[in-house]
């Protein structure tokens, strides 16, 4: 039979794996989330994302960004031009299943039970006590492990007025990363293109998907909301000279003029 020495010490190493399963329950730098956001009735709008954990810009809708999750609701406010409106995205968070609980009453029991053979009546005692313990500690860290989520798909309602269909150039652009921006060396500000419609002013220029554009009739573009107010405020009856980083290669690329209204995509 092991003498108390012993047991105590035993005991104390049951306690420590207890002290280490909770300590299971520490976690990381909070998760990461992307998000797309529309304003279905305001095509290329800027949106700015918020809470407890910081702030997140999408240049241009409709768009995906990525933002740290927290409990704390996610504001969303969307612009185009003089127009802002907003909207809040709840945080979701899977219950307790009680897996944890289960886990860690087996743990802090069966290890405690192997620490107090031979201690008759008192074992079983210390036994139950930390077969509770485990199991309080099992639902904590499994309280502690879920992932708080928002919704996958936000849309804003914001509506901007009509606009004149022959602006519209039949381009897809997006912003560029820092890193991108750095390792094409360019502004980060330069808009990257990513699809082309057939038949647009854009295809008859010759603009290609992954051309950058730098600028437009010579004013410099920093974000893809100031090519939407450059592209805005031409003409639709005047050529649009872009000015385009091609392989490395800065080119202009002229868009012919809108023949009639309504007809360009």
């Amino acid at each position: 039979m092991s003498g108390p020495a012993s047991t105590l010490r035993r005991a104390a190493s049951v306690a420590a794996l207890l002290a280490a399963l909770q300590g299971c329950g520490t976690t990381g730098p909070p998760p990461q989330q992307s998000i797309w956001i529309e304003t279905p009735d305001c095509i290329a709008a800027s949106c700015e994302l918020r809470n407890d954990q910081g702030r997140w810009t999408l240049q241009q809708t409709p768009g995906r960004v990525t933002i740290t999750t927290s409990p704390a609701p996610l504001q969303v406010v969307c612009g185009a031009g003089e127009l802002r409106t907003s909207a809040s995205a709840p945080s979701t968070v899977p219950p307790v299943s009680g897996g944890g609980l289960a886990a860690g009453a087996a743990i802090g029991g069966g290890a405690m039970g192997a620490a107090m053979v031979g201690m008759g009546p008192a074992g079983v005692v210390l036994i139950v006590a930390a077969t509770l313990t485990g199991a309080g500690v099992g639902h904590a860290v499994e309280a502690e492990s879920r992932t708080f989520a928002y919704p996958e798909r936000i849309v804003v309602p914001l509506r901007c007025p009509a606009d004149d269909g022959r602006r519209r150039l039949g381009l897809t652009v997006r912003g560029l990363t820092e890193d991108e921006a750095r390792q094409a060396q360019v502004p980060a500000g330069a808009a990257l293109v990513v699809a082309i419609v057939d038949g647009s002013r854009a295809s008859a220029a010759g603009l290609r998907a992954g051309d950058l554009v730098l600028g437009a009739n010579g004013a410099p573009v920093d974000s893809t909301a100031r090519l939407e107010a450059l592209v805005r405020a031409a003409p639709p009856e005047s050529v649009l000279t872009l000015q385009v980083r091609r392989d490395g290669a800065a080119i202009d690329v002229r868009l012919p003029a809108a023949a009639a209204e309504g007809s360009a995509k």
